[in-house]
């Protein structure tokens, strides 16, 4: 008797987890359409990127922003907690795509 609240509790979460689970991601990384590049020897530009992620698309991440890291150059992003820098390394090594805007190298 005890046990059927529990459950019922539970149940919210598991319906979130399972939507997880069942989502498709956007970039096919068995697609061998594109270019494997062996080494990146050019600069990389974010042009008017952004972005927010799948789980809170109420939520902007990036804006419209433009980045140049020039090649050979060490470069640091700097800021606050939230306030995108792993994004911009998570979108720069293609975990996900922008929403809009380009990443080029």
């Amino acid at each position: 008797g005890a046990v059927a609240p529990d459950i019922a509790k539970g149940k919210p979460a598991l319906i979130s987890i399972f939507k997880l689970i069942d989502q498709e991601p956007k970039i096919d990384v068995n697609d061998p359409a594109g270019q494997k590049l062996q080494r990146v020897t050019g600069k990389i530009e974010l042009r008017d990127v952004s972005f927010n992620y799948p789980a809170r698309p109420d939520v902007k991440i990036l804006q419209n922003l433009n980045l140049t890291i020039p090649a050979g150059k060490t470069s640091a992003l700097v800021g606050g907690s939230g306030s995108g820098k792993s994004t911009i390394i998570s979108l720069i090594e293609r975990f996900y795509d922008p929403d809009s805007g380009k990443i080029l190298l």
